[in-house]
């Protein structure tokens, strides 16, 4: 090709199809829902038609195997960035949504090819308080849930009888938000919940503006039933983060019996894709969303810095604008504990689940399940000891808000597009 003008388009149109390839991938948790995009991964599933016009069946499919899926739509519209679920049996649910309104569902299989169904209307997590001496009241309910823009549900868990919920929160005195987490009495007989105690507050108040979804509050129940793991974020104030008299960008260690809690780590910027605690190796894995470039998976420590804001294998983005916001160490993690595995460019890491070694799939024993919500793309992470070895795409085109693994492989992904998808 001698022509100069010739060279010079096609160097162009490579360039065009190299960005539109990037920009399929999410830098972090953004605040608008992609349509299902066109992966720069291998496309293992699509749900959509065929050149025949047949719809293809949804499979997590690996090269060491695949599952079927099986699509539900949640019988209620969730907002974005979408709340959690809970599953009390095979066929039982709690979604709990981004607002605090909390539905009890059953999948009812007298409807053809089974259907999520609602137990009752949807009730707000909320907490009476003692009438004021103006009150005509005795007590009053109050939400206990700040909803407002990427603000609300963070994360559940069920523990025994209680409902332990992580979500924001709007401290009136100080004018500041809040991470806050509330046990909540779990009734199941009657289909509802009940404000308990409040478990932990964050530090201090954050006044507007900030991002609602780098708060984090992801959680994670420890070593035994009273130990409880909180992942909170720097609130988009990462400035904050290494002060040791502020709970930013630290995992919290919570003892559930006396309320006591102490700082397990520090150093995160936007923990809120996933923690997960590894009962078989007593490991704490945690997702960290980093700044442009550098998604990370931790393998947490007990008292190590993982160096947010001050190094990261990421960048700044062209909208903060301030060139020593992130500190000057791109690209690099030295002097702190470094993560496990890190995603440039960054797929918007999710949560993460391990398939258990009693699973019907044996080459998946003990790996790791990671989403990317960005790249809307589900991930098989394999993990030898401690290291992890590499990410597998398995599934594409959906944005998976959450995930849970029974110890049997059947897989239930909670998506932001009010699915849920459930393995044969």
């Amino acid at each position: 090709m001698n022509n100069p003008l010739l060279r010079l388009m096609n160097v162009l149109i490579v360039s065009v199809v190299m960005l539109l390839s990037l920009s399929t991938f999410a830098a972090e948790d953004s605040g608008s829902i992609p349509s299902k995009p066109s992966s720069p991964y291998p496309a293992v599933l699509d749900a959509s038609a065929n050149s025949n016009g047949d719809v293809e069946p949804i499979k997590i499919a690996s090269v060491y195997g695949t599952l079927a899926l099986k699509e539900y739509k949640l019988p209620f519209e969730d907002a974005y960035p979408s709340g959690s679920f809970e599953k009390l049996n095979k066929n039982q649910f709690i979604f709990i949504s981004k607002c605090g309104d909390v539905y009890f569902s059953n999948l009812d299989f007298t409807k053809p090819d089974g259907e999520l169904v609602l137990v009752k209307p949807a009730k707000a997590l909320s907490k009476y308080t003692p009438g004021s001496d103006e009150s005509t009241d005795e007590s009053s309910s109050k939400k206990v849930v700040y909803c407002k823009d990427l603000s609300g549900v963070k994360d559940s868990l069920i523990v025994k009888n209680s409902l332990f919920v992580a979500y924001t929160t709007w401290d009136e005195q100080n004018n500041g938000a809040r991470l806050a987490v509330s046990e909540f009495d779990l009734d199941l007989v009657n289909s509802e919940v009940t404000f308990k105690r409040e478990i932990y507050l964050s530090r201090p108040a954050i006044k507007e503006p900030f991002l609602g979804h780098q708060v984090g509050g992801k959680m994670a129940l420890g070593e035994n039933e009273n130990t409880l793991y909180l992942a909170i974020g720097d609130f988009s104030k990462p400035d904050k983060v290494q002060d040791k008299t502020t709970s930013l960008g630290k995992v919290i260690k919570i003892d559930l019996k006396s309320l006591s809690a102490e700082v397990y780590a520090t150093g995160f910027r936007s923990p809120n894709g996933g923690l997960f605690y590894d009962h078989e190796t007593n490991e704490l894995w945690l997702d960290d969303h980093g700044p442009r470039g550098g998604d990370e998976i931790n393998l947490v420590k007990r008292g190590k810095n993982y160096g947010w804001p001050i190094v990261s294998y990421g960048t700044i983005y062209e909208r903060d604008g301030i060139g020593g916001y992130y500190g000057n160490k791109f690209n690099n993690h030295e002097g702190y504990e470094k993560p496990a595995m890190t995603f440039v460019p960054s797929i918007g890491i999710g949560p993460i689940a391990k398939y258990a070694s009693t699973g019907k799939n044996d080459y998946w024993d003990n790996d790791y399940f990671v989403a990317g919500m960005g790249s809307m793309t589900l991930l098989r992470i394999r993990k030898e000891g401690t290291n992890l070895v590499y990410a597998e795409p398995v599934l594409t085109g959906y944005r998976i808000r959450a995930i849970k693994i029974d110890p049997d492989g059947t897989f239930y992904l909670k998506t932001d597009h009010n699915q849920l998808l459930i393995s044969d």
